[in-house]
C-alpha cells in the first residue's frame, strides 16, 4: 500500500467518523455542533494537538544549519499554547480545527505528490478546499459558527448535509482501497 492509500483511507474514515452521528442522530449531532465553536475543552485540546504536532514538525526540521533553533522550539512551543489559551480563546476550537486542517494539508500534499497515479489530484483538489476553508475559518470563525447555526437548523438539513461529508469519506476510502 502506498502512503497516498494510507492517507487516503485514514482520512476517508475520519470524515465518515466525524458525518456519520449526523445521519444517525441529528438532534444530539446539532447541539454538539452548535456548541463547538466556542467549546474551550476543545479549543483547548485541538490547539494542545496542533502545538505539538507543528512543533514536532519543526524540531524535526530544524537541521544542521538550525541545529541551534531546536532548543528555542522545545521552550517556545509550550510557551506558545500557553498564550493562546490564555489571551485569544474566542473561538478557540475553531481556530484550532483550522490549525490542524492545516497540518493534515501537508501531510495529504505530500503523499499526493509522491504518486503518479491520475487519481491523485482527488486528494490534491479536495485538500486545497480545507486549506481555504482553514484560512477562512481562522479569520472569520464567527462566519463558521453562523453556517453551522443554518447547515443544523433541522434534522433534515444535518442529515443531508453529513450524507455529503459521508460520500467524500467513502470515496477516499474507496479510492485508497482500490485506485492508489
Amino acid at each position: 500500500m502506498t502512503q497516498l492509500a494510507i492517507t487516503s483511507i485514514v482520512l476517508g474514515a475520519a470524515i465518515i467518523a466525524a458525518r456519520l452521528p449526523g445521519i444517525v442522530a441529528p438532534e444530539k449531532f446539532r447541539t454538539h455542533a452548535r456548541t463547538f465553536p466556542r467549546s474551550v475543552l476543545w479549543g483547548r485540546i485541538l490547539i494542545g494537538v496542533a502545538a505539538v504536532w507543528a512543533g514536532v514538525s519543526v524540531y524535526r526540521a530544524a537541521s544542521d544549519d538550525w541545529a541551534w533553533a531546536r532548543p528555542l522550539i522545545v521552550i517556545g512551543v509550550p510557551i506558545a499554547y500557553w498564550l493562546v489559551i490564555r489571551f485569544a480563546d474566542q473561538f478557540l476550537a475553531v481556530r484550532g480545527t483550522a490549525a490542524l486542517l492545516l497540518l493534515v494539508a501537508k501531510v495529504a500534499v505530500d503523499a499526493a505528490d509522491r504518486s503518479d497515479v491520475p487519481w491523485r489530484l482527488v486528494v490534491t483538489v479536495l485538500v486545497y478546499f480545507w486549506v481555504c476553508a482553514a484560512v477562512w475559518m481562522a479569520v472569520a470563525p464567527h462566519q463558521l459558527r453562523d453556517w453551522i447555526g443554518v447547515v443544523t437548523a433541522n434534522n433534515a438539513r444535518c442529515r443531508v448535509a453529513c450524507s455529503f461529508g459521508v460520500a467524500i469519506g467513502a470515496l477516499l476510502v474507496v479510492l485508497g482501497l482500490f485506485a492508489y
